[in-house]
């Protein structure tokens, strides 16, 4: 890397920690990512109307909270002192409905960024739609975590295929670690934020059906409930579950952690865990970042058919279920821990999936990506 290189920043424009989303965290993980990669990386931070600003995470440079008065110019005015823009987006997160306030945003901008489109769909409303424009009109580069996303995205607005990027959802690699496959006590885990649509009832009801098998599997449901969640209906989808497990009889073998903990904690229940459980009712997601830490850690997966689950299922390190089928999950389950080689031959093809994914990597790709964003390639597109 040159002298020239090195003096180049970049301003990653997204929510942060301490805000409790996935995007946060992915945020801090691509900005470290970045900063590993020899570039000098920023963020600006994305608070909603009731976030506290402080204290301020390392590496955060500016705020943008919902509601501020001509808050999307000072955000350009703070991106234009920066050479390189990297925007996470995500429907919500950005001011107003749908969040369009990015559009305004990004007319205020000097120069093209590169978007990383974490959702995208395939019948977008109106104001989504003009959100999805504006981006497509603006950036250089657009970033998809994988082909059904790519595929979506084509579909959906007229728009040079080379500007559209594949670049998977980035992962922490570790040392090999891995909880013996004993019938007498294998653990499934599900993680992070939780409510309506997560699927665990469909893992309770699971667990319920082999106990009725007398196979006892514990399941290990471990995350907060949704900020946006607890605030609008308190803690009664957790209580529901809670419930679940009681009339199912299952409530010795189904334990809840409530606490919003940090990575460094959630990989101690990743390490606890003989297999991991995504049973998500969403028949759309295109990303997760569950399940590709998960392959990470090489732990065995069984995901209901959402779209990131079908396109890594032909890597041999999970099984795809039909969505809302506890029947499905609990026959996978069984073949699990009635099948100690097949748990590890799956392990393996995890860890393989999951060093493609590593930040290391990750990292390398989007600051490539990011030295060639000074070209802007293209006029933007037309919606389809």
């Amino acid at each position: 890397m040159n002298h020239q290189e090195q003096l180049n920043r970049t301003l990653v424009v997204g929510t942060a920690p301490p805000t409790r989303c996935g995007l946060a965290t992915y945020t801090s993980n691509v900005r470290e990512a970045l900063r590993a990669s020899g570039t000098d990386a920023g963020v600006l931070r994305l608070l909603n109307h009731l976030e506290p600003a402080r204290p301020t995470p390392d590496g955060v440079v500016a705020t943008w909270r919902a509601g501020e008065p001509d808050g999307a110019i000072r955000a350009a005015e703070v991106a234009n002192e920066f050479d390189r823009v990297l925007i996470q987006h995500e429907f919500g997160i950005y001011p107003g409905d749908e969040g369009i306030g990015i559009v305004k945003f990004l007319g205020h901008l000097d120069r093209p960024p590169v978007a990383v489109l974490h959702t995208v769909l395939a019948e977008p409303n109106p104001l989504q739609r003009e959100v999805l424009a504006a981006l497509v009109d603006t950036a250089s580069a657009l970033v998809v975590h994988g082909p059904t996303a790519r595929h979506r995205l084509l579909d959906t607005v007229a728009i040079d295929p080379e500007r559209v990027v594949v670049i998977p959802h980035g992962a922490t690699t570790r040392k090999r670690h891995s909880a013996d496959f004993d019938d007498s006590s294998p653990l499934m885990l599900t993680w992070g934020l939780i409510g309506p649509g997560k699927g665990i009832e469909h893992g309770i009801n699971a667990i319920g059906q082999l106990r009725e098998m007398g196979v006892d599997v514990g399941y290990l449901v471990a995350g907060s409930t949704h900020p946006n969640v607890r605030n609008q209906h308190g803690e009664q989808y957790r209580q529901s579950l809670q419930d679940l497990a009681v009339s199912r009889g299952v409530e010795d073998l189904v334990r809840f952690d409530n606490r919003y903990c940090s990575w460094r904690e959630q990989q101690d229940w990743i390490d606890q865990a003989s297999f991991v459980l995504l049973p998500y009712d969403n028949h759309d997601q295109v990303t997760s970042g569950v399940l590709v830490e998960a392959m990470a850690a090489g732990k065995p997966v069984i995901a209901t058919a959402f779209a990131h689950a079908r396109e890594l299922e032909s890597t041999g390190a999970l099984f795809v279920v039909d969505h809302g089928s506890s029947a499905q999950i609990a026959a996978s389950i069984h073949e699990l821990v009635s099948d100690p080689e097949l748990c590890h031959r799956m392990e393996t093809s995890a860890r393989i999936e999951g060093m493609r994914c590593d930040w290391g990597v990750i990292g390398h790709r989007f600051a490539e990506l990011l030295r060639a964003s000074t070209q802007f390639a293209g006029a933007g597109g037309v919606m389809r």
